[in-house]
């Protein structure tokens, strides 16, 4: 259910950040970042309610997948169908502005869940966070193409050389913005080596079709399983100290009597879903922080409260062995993961260094 939220969201901001760039009015390269988001607010205000249908497909550490979703959007209400993946099919998610239902159909179950008190607009600012993004990239316009026989104008983010790298997300980012409503309609994401790793497409787009504040309610199917998550009590990790971590945590942490030279503990966190999962995706998740300048080393140890449901999968990765434990290491778009098991416990190590290193820093662990 949280993956599904998170999902929504990041493709949310990623509709939002782009529709920024359609906000000015005209096709005009002198635009600022500024002036984008400045008026980006003025073009949303025009959109009442939109629906379409979201084709998204991804090709990272080697695993193609899809995802597919009917979407109705209204201000700050939403519903969402999910068609693809199959194991996914079916999936409903639904907001009416106050609560957030999800529906799994494989297991007829409802999670209900109320929104935090707050007001997005004036929480999030979100044309701050736009004239960010807009003044790390070079941005410019390349013609015109037809999408579903609606005329668009293509535009190309480039990142500055100067922006620090982020990750996989910091190779060019190409738009297509429909002339008529000022909304993307596709936009790719390329890594640095200019592959495709996620292309989204906008497909039957209809706006301001007058769509009712019924649709963004939802009838509990008879016999559903219905659980309640109240957002105001869901805390995210906070920083804390490796002995506030021990304290808090059903588990000994393991931790590494090697460390490469220049890394020193930073922070440690914890995270606990038993408030609002159930059977064997209870966990509880520690993630140690060591800090070198501007490179991090991440050592995070997941215990599984009702047994361990199995590795998680690294496509791609190269068997090693972790003091006589079977181990998985992939390296992607620099980073570089160890995954091993230790009793019941999952540790994966994430950081730039190579594997040997990778391998020295597990092998200390105890």
């Amino acid at each position: 259910m949280i993956r599904n939220i998170a999902r929504t969201k990041v493709l949310f901001v990623l509709l939002l950040i782009f529709s920024a760039f359609l906000s000015a009015g005209c096709v005009d390269d002198q635009v600022s970042a500024e002036e984008i988001a400045e008026k980006m607010q003025q073009k949303n205000d025009l959109i009442e309610d939109s629906s379409f249908t979201l084709y998204m497909t991804m090709s990272l550490m080697g695993q193609e997948s899809v995802m597919e979703q009917d979407m109705i959007q209204k201000k700050e209400k939403m519903r969402s169908v999910t068609k693809q993946p199959a194991e996914q099919a079916g999936t409903i998610v639904v907001s009416n502005g106050e609560t957030m239902w999800t529906y799994d159909p494989r297991q007829n179950s409802v999670v209900i869940m109320e929104m935090p008190d707050l007001d997005l607009d004036q929480e999030i600012n979100y044309a701050g966070l736009i004239a960010q993004f807009l003044n790390e990239s070079d941005v410019s316009f390349s013609g015109m193409e037809k999408i579903e026989g609606r005329n668009t104008f293509i535009m190309n983010l480039e990142p500055k050389e100067e922006v620090p790298s982020a990750g996989p997300f910091t190779g060019n980012i190409k738009v297509w913005v429909d002339e008529e409503t000022w909304m993307p309609l596709k936009y790719d994401i390329y890594d640095t080596d200019g592959n495709v790793i996620i292309s989204v497409e906008v497909r039957n787009l209809q706006v301001n079709t007058g769509i009712s504040d019924e649709v963004f309610e939802f009838e509990i199917p008879e016999g559903a399983e219905v659980s309640t998550l109240d957002m105001n009590e869901f805390a995210l990790p906070e920083d804390i100290t490796l002995e506030e971590a021990q304290e808090k945590a059903d588990f000994d942490i393991l931790h590494p009597s090697y460390i490469p030279e220049g890394y020193d503990f930073d922070h440690a966190s914890l995270f606990d879903n038993s408030e609002f999962a159930s059977g064997s995706q209870v966990l509880q998740r520690v993630t140690l922080v060591y800090i070198n300048g501007d490179s991090q080393l991440h050592i995070t140890e997941i215990f599984y409260e009702a047994g361990f449901p199995g590795p998680t999968e690294f496509p791609g990765s190269e068997s090693v062995d972790v003091n006589g434990s079977p181990g998985d290491f992939v390296e992607v778009y620099g980073n570089k993961m160890l995954r091993w098991d230790v009793d019941d416990i999952e540790l994966v190590i994430t950081a730039s260094l190579d594997k040997d290193e990778l391998l020295e820093i597990a092998g200390s662990m105890n």
